[in-house]
């Protein structure tokens, strides 16, 4: 299985970058976005392949890395920026 881990800080399109990577990679994978001291104003979409991590404050872009590999369940591990589309 792959974990993908996505640190996100206040970014609009970290939507598109989960609905591209539910709709085009393949296989079994766990999403992890990791929402460093935010909440966004849309929530996250829910489905059983995306786990929210919040962090109480904001830990900056490593903190927020090394939360979501904490809690990630994958054989290999993917870290993407929150802007980012799959083909």
């Amino acid at each position: 299985m792959l974990s993908v881990i996505i640190p996100a800080y206040k970014d609009p399109l970290i939507h598109k970058t989960i609905d591209s990577l539910l709709e085009n990679a393949e296989g079994e994978k766990e999403i992890i976005p990791v929402l460093d001291g935010y909440w966004p104003e849309t929530p996250i979409k829910q489905d059983e392949r995306i786990k929210v991590l919040h962090l109480g404050k904001n830990r900056g872009m490593r903190g927020a890395i090394n939360a979501g590999v904490s809690i990630a369940k994958g054989e290999f591990l993917m870290r993407s920026d929150q802007h980012c589309a799959f083909a």
